[in-house]
């Protein structure tokens, strides 16, 4: 079976006539600026979305980074107590310092002390302070108050010895008491 000669070909009817302005430049020009006016307009759409989708992301980076600086605000003023703490830690040990070298000191004298310090000689009170020592003791023997007090003369860490009473012990296991008072050696003297 032959088609009709129509059914294979493919023609553009244009009912509408022709019109001279078409032809014309302005015509030409007009049409190329519409149409090129019409893909302006898409290419812009098709911008102005990416710019709006572009400003949602660098939104939630913002976000993001808002949330991150809150983060690490939050953590520095956790640990800002602590500073505090260390700073009043530091204090205590500045003020505490001294006092602790003083008891060392004051600890060190007292071993000094006891080293020299013969069998027949007991103590009944001391009195040390930073830069010298009272005590009141009790001797056994002339011989024993005697070897303290040489022992006293003799240690570099102890300048002066000065025997301030000296009385007959009415206790059945000494024959002496007697107070002495010595003066330490300075930290630069000795």
């Amino acid at each position: 079976m032959k088609l009709p000669a129509f059914f294979g070909h493919k023609k553009s009817i244009n009912l509408l006539p022709r019109d001279s302005f078409e032809s014309s430049t302005a015509g030409v020009v007009l049409a190329w600026a519409l149409s090129f006016g019409k893909w302006a307009v898409i290419v812009t759409q098709l911008v102005v979305m990416g710019a709006f989708l572009w400003r949602f992301g660098l939104d939630r980076r913002m976000t993001d980074l808002k949330k991150e600086t809150e983060k690490n605000i939050a953590i520095i003023n956790s640990y800002e107590q602590i500073e505090r703490d260390f700073a009043l830690t530091q204090k205590r040990i500045k003020t505490i310092e001294p006092v602790v070298d003083r008891q060392e000191k004051l600890l060190a004298s007292l071993d000094k002390l006891e080293r020299i310090t013969p069998i027949e000689v007991w103590y009944e009170r001391i009195n040390l302070s930073e830069d010298s020592i009272s005590l009141v003791a009790y001797a056994k023997s002339v011989a024993g108050m005697g070897r303290l007090i040489r022992m006293v003369e003799n240690d570099p860490e102890f300048t002066q010895v000065r025997l301030n009473k000296l009385e007959s012990s009415g206790n059945d296991d000494s024959q002496l008491t007697f107070e002495l008072s010595i003066t330490q050696a300075q930290e630069g003297k000795k």
